[in-house]
């Protein structure tokens, strides 16, 4: 999954509103107490599910339906509805399945040429309506994702996969034109089960508008409880699930109207979490009784794009200056900026990854802080200064316009402060805040000069192609600058197709030192994640990809036990 991200943790595109009729307590029981007596010699720990987890967050998620899920409150929400067909054991690997555990999947083998994959189902799997998983659904999914009726951003994650068959009712063959190193990875990583005999029957084009999107039917570890959009989403533990019953009762998701008010939730003990502090909010955090922080990786990071095809006829070749963009990163003390906006909740990016990915290489050489090499490289270019200490050349000023969205704070307290560090060597760089959805489609169009953006990887270093691989033939994909670089380009293509992780690994980071060389962009800063929680919680390990993938096996305390 690819997408620009928000510091909020935002929609990430234009999703569909769902609209969602108030549930009552009374509906929530029933429709529990009913699930309930499906259930048959359920598997859940002696003591059974304890406690509510209330997990403060700034959005309501765009949807409950995996395909057309396009933020992170969905995703969070989703992943805990819907299982995959096996799941990360750890650090994920995406060569081949050795980074996998079975999940919907009792078992897999692979093909003698490597062209297929059978999933066995396991038996015991059942949707949360009582009905059993079966091979039928994982073909369904499949194809649900990547109908064009049903336009999924997530369709391109299936690139290559020819088809999925069912070769008995739990035996479920998933194949490929040709093989490829994450071929486990992209079916088991990607693909979410869906309940075939409940979503087949429905219009594909209004799936989101269909009861099934109000009242969600999965087979995880939680089962849908009620969604009041604007106030609260709850799920409820599934007792009798096939791979055991959660530790906490019921997960409460608190829409709040920004960052800030998630924070304030927390801070106050209305809310047990939020995902990642604010620096507004660190220092009293830090000093309140009864909380803790939980650092964990991101893989998010932020930068100046550069745009090599502006649209501005004087500015369309700006960009394409290798040594002024050189000159420009040289004219950013990215320390400075970090420490001054983020603090403790902040790293100097990298490059076009985070420290978080395996391929990340923290020795990559970087474009040094250096204001004499600046001045001398802009000088030499013909960008003289004149008597009010701007540059200018043949009449024209060297003046480029940035845009950020509104919305985002921190973007906005980092455009500030490179504005004026760019002013100290002559350059004017002029800021254009602007509503998220005109910011995501003036990127969308290139229709900038720079704009300041973050992005949140993929686990796989093969999306790093979508991003700053060169665009092939109308899509851009992530590549909003339209930056092309043959030689990394070939880097990429021989990473696609090596099965060795080390090799492959040390090809990835041949790709991104030659990137960072060639300053595509000015890597700007990588969040330091840090969730804050109430004591009584006990997560076990938040992944950088998924912080919330573990909540089944969560525990929290009775209140009286918290150490507030």
């Amino acid at each position: 999954m690819k997408h620009p991200t928000e510091e909020t943790r935002g929609l990430i595109r234009s999703g569909t509103v769902i609209r969602s009729a108030l549930v009552t307590g009374l509906a929530i029981v029933t429709t529990g107490a009913l699930l309930m007596a499906a259930c048959a010699e359920p598997p859940a720990p002696a003591e059974g599910p304890v406690g509510v987890l209330t997990i403060a967050t700034p959005a309501d998620p765009d949807a409950l339906i995996p395909p057309i899920v396009a933020s992170l409150q969905g995703k969070q929400a989703v992943d805990l509805l819907f299982d995959m067909l096996a799941r990360p054991t750890g650090t994920i690997e995406t060569v081949g399945d050795g980074g996998f555990a079975p999940q919907l999947a009792s078992g897999w083998r692979w093909a003698s040429d490597s062209l297929s994959i059978a999933f066995t189902i396991d038996s015991t799997a059942r949707w949360h309506d009582g009905r059993p998983v079966r091979a039928e659904d994982v073909a369904f999914s499949f194809a649900l994702y990547t109908d064009p009726v049903v336009a999924s951003p997530h369709a391109g994650a299936f690139a290559g996969i020819d088809s999925v068959t069912v070769r008995d009712s739990l035996t479920a063959v998933v194949w490929w034109a040709r093989r490829h190193p994450e071929q486990f990875f992209q079916v088991a990583y990607n693909l979410a089960i869906m309940p075939a005999h409940l979503l087949a029957p429905l219009p594909r084009a209004t799936l989101a508008q269909s009861d099934f999107a109000r009242q969600p039917v999965g087979s995880g570890r939680y089962r849908f409880g009620a969604w009041t959009r604007g106030q609260a989403l709850m799920f409820d533990a599934d007792t009798c699930n096939y791979r055991g019953a959660p530790h906490i009762a019921r997960i409460v998701w608190s829409i709040t109207p920004d960052a800030a008010a998630a924070s304030l939730r927390v801070l106050a003990g209305e809310a047990d979490m939020l995902e990642a502090i604010r620096l507004d909010a660190y220092a009293q955090a830090t000093a309140t009784k009864g909380l803790t922080l939980a650092p964990y990786h991101s893989l998010d990071y932020a930068y100046l794009a550069f745009n090599f095809a502006a649209h501005d006829p004087r500015r369309r070749d700006l960009f394409t200056s290798h040594p002024l963009r050189v000159a420009l990163s040289a004219s950013l003390d990215r320390p400075a900026l970090v420490q001054n906006v983020l603090g403790e909740l902040g790293m100097v990016a990298l490059g076009p990854f985070t420290r978080a990915v395996p391929e990340a290489d923290t020795s990559v050489a970087q474009i040094a802080y250096d204001t004499t090499a600046a001045d001398r490289t802009l000088d030499s270019l013909g960008w003289a200064r004149g008597a009010n200490g701007m540059r200018a050349k043949n009449g024209q000023p060297l003046r480029f316009e940035v845009i950020l969205p509104a919305s985002s704070a921190t973007r906005q307290r980092f455009a500030t402060l490179m504005q004026a560090q760019f002013r100290a060597r002559g350059i004017d760089m002029q800021v254009a805040a602007l509503e998220p959805a005109q910011f995501f489609a003036r990127v969308g169009k290139g229709d900038f000069d720079t704009a300041l953006n973050m992005w949140h990887a993929d686990p796989s270093p093969m999306a790093v192609r979508d991003v700053w691989g060169s665009p092939r033939g109308g899509d851009v994909g992530g590549n909003f600058g339209r930056y092309h670089n043959a030689a990394v380009d070939a880097v990429f293509d021989t990473a696609a197709t090596t099965f060795d992780p080390a090799r492959r690994r040390a090809l990835f980071r041949r790709a991104f030192a030659a990137i960072v060389r060639d300053a595509p962009a000015i890597w700007l800063y990588e969040p330091r994640n840090m969730a804050l929680l109430r004591m009584r919680v006990h997560p076990t390990v938040l992944r950088a990809d998924a912080w919330w993938a573990g909540i089944p096996d969560w525990r929290v305390d009775a209140p009286e036990t918290d150490g507030s």
